[in-house]
């Protein structure tokens, strides 16, 4: 009787490459929610993270004062029903301009952001699969960025090119450039982390099993790296928006950020920081939103950390 070797069917391979293919984070969702919603701090940051932006994007709808609309008869006025959070030197609503500056600071970021998992997380990706010259050029060029000293790009680019882009194309322009500005510095250490994590990845079993099976390079980057970084990506995104937010600060504590009658939670502190000891208010009132920001982002982006990568603490 003659046995016939035993041969492994195509769709058992198949059946093979898409089980070792699909990570925790797609193949069961609940359990990243059930992680996530886990941790306490990550909750309550979510939670604040959605009421920020439920802020920024409803708020002249929740509260319709005008931001620029300036009331004469209540100058440095003290919180009342009106104004419940006082008026500046000009009679304009503290609270309005919170609400406005608050939307542009978190538009502002969500631009960089943008920007930066295009750029960075595209190069990154290809930078890590491809490996070889590719890897060497994209390296270099994110070695030249760091070779400026933190925000010193983002000022260069704020002081030779705000005034003229203001003046030509309005303050929308100036925001995308003030975002863009911020983006330069941002997108090598996206790059970075994406390359990292695509270097491992391509060595994988279910990489190595898609490329046995002849599935294009695309498909493979698309189908297989892609889903895998998506954790790491959304992960650094999240907390990144805190560098943009301060960088946006930053910007406008130098008189490179946005300009007026425009204003961010950055240009509130500078316009009212001389007017600290008459109305603290209205110094306080934008600090205390940057803190929540920066504090609310941190969180959450350590949280979404533990639930995508449940093995690290």
């Amino acid at each position: 009787m003659n046995v016939q070797p035993e041969q492994t069917a195509p769709s058992a391979v198949c059946g093979l490459a898409d089980e070792l293919q699909a990570p925790d984070t797609l193949r069961a969702p609940a359990s990243f929610w059930q992680r996530l919603l886990r941790s306490r701090v990550g909750v309550v940051s979510l939670m604040v993270v959605v009421l920020l932006l439920v802020a920024a994007l409803f708020g002249p709808l929740l509260y319709p004062i005008d931001p620029t609309r300036a009331d004469f008869r209540s100058i440095n006025a003290a919180p009342s029903l009106a104004h419940p959070l006082g008026t500046d030197r000009l009679g304009h609503d503290t609270l309005a301009r919170l609400l406005a500056g608050l939307r542009v600071s978190l538009l502002v970021a969500a631009v960089v952001e943008v920007i930066n998992i295009l750029v960075g997380g595209l190069l990154g990706l290809l930078a890590g699969y491809f490996g070889g010259w590719v890897d060497t050029v994209i390296a270099r060029l994110a070695d030249m960025v760091f070779a400026f000293p933190g925000l010193l790009l983002a000022i260069l680019v704020g002081a030779v090119f705000g005034q003229w882009v203001t003046e030509h194309y309005g303050s929308t322009a100036r925001l995308v450039l003030v975002a863009a500005s911020l983006s330069l510095v941002g997108w090598p250490l996206m790059a970075r982390y994406v390359r990292g994590q695509t270097l491992s990845l391509r060595e994988r079993d279910f990489v190595l099993a898609a490329r046995a099976l002849g599935q294009r390079e695309r498909g493979i980057l698309w189908h297989h790296i892609l889903p895998n970084v998506a954790g790491l990506v959304i992960t650094a995104a999240t907390l990144d928006v805190v560098n943009a937010v301060v960088g946006e600060a930053t910007l406008s504590l130098l008189g490179l950020g946005i300009q007026s009658p425009a204003t961010s939670i950055g240009k509130m502190i500078v316009e009212a920081t001389p007017q600290l000891s008459q109305n603290a208010l209205l110094v306080l009132a934008p600090a205390v939103t940057l803190a929540i920001i920066v504090l609310a982002f941190s969180f959450l982006g350590d949280g979404l950390r533990q639930a995508f990568n449940p093995g690290e603490r």
